[in-house]
């Protein structure tokens, strides 16, 4: 990967995680009708786990885990990969130049 990009990932998956109240913070429908079926279904989870033996539940916690990590390295790529788009974008509208300090990693091919 490219140091500038990774740079960049490094400063906006900070700034995602940062301030989830100002103003300017996205939270689509998507995500509140996700959040309520989880609130929902967590309750359910944990009577579920009790069922189970304790070396099965441990498995199931860990796989759960597992699960919420990948979703939030999923979030968090979805995330920077936006920004870079944006940024791409302002180039090709003329708005960024590509100079001696910010060349491109790849050049989007046009149609």
């Amino acid at each position: 990967m490219n140091d500038v990009w990774l740079k960049i990932a490094q400063f906006l998956g900070t700034l995602n995680g940062e301030n989830v109240k100002r103003e300017s913070y996205v939270c689509t429908p998507e995500y509140e009708t996700a959040l309520e079926a989880w609130k929902e279904t967590e309750k359910e989870w944990e009577v579920f786990l009790e069922t189970l033996p304790a070396e099965e539940q441990e498995k199931a916690e860990e796989m759960k885990e597992r699960l919420e990590d990948f979703a939030s390295a999923q979030e968090k790529r979805a995330y920077i990969q936006g920004y870079a788009d944006c940024v791409q974008a302002l180039y090709h509208m003329g708005l960024l130049k590509e100079n001696e300090v910010l060349k491109w990693a790849e050049k989007v091919e046009q149609k």
